[in-house]
């Protein structure tokens, strides 16, 4: 299998025209998106109303309790509110 550098240097040196890189473009954000998908599907089998979770996030780490778990996020309610968090983000507080 090919190291990322290698594909990402097959392309550059093929001298795709923009329908043909906005095509490898496409097919990239598909398999992104499957995979977080993918992840969120996991979390959401191990997650529910009541457990108690942290993530890290922009205001730094936090940790609250669930409240409602949705398809990609979960309501967590913290001492500072409520917070809509995706599920990606959160691990089991300890």
């Amino acid at each position: 299998m090919k190291s990322t550098q290698e594909l990402i240097e097959d392309i550059i040196t093929q001298g795709l025209n923009i329908d043909e890189l906005r095509q490898i473009n496409s097919a990239v954000i598909d398999q992104i998106k499957s995979l977080r998908e993918f992840d969120a599907a996991a979390k959401r089998r191990t997650l529910s109303e009541g457990d108690k979770v942290e993530w890290n996030g922009r205001n730094g780490y936090t940790t609250g309790t669930i409240t409602k778990v949705n398809r990609k996020n979960a309501k967590v309610m913290t001492e500072a509110g409520h917070w809509s968090v995706p599920l990606t983000m959160l691990s089991m507080s300890i």
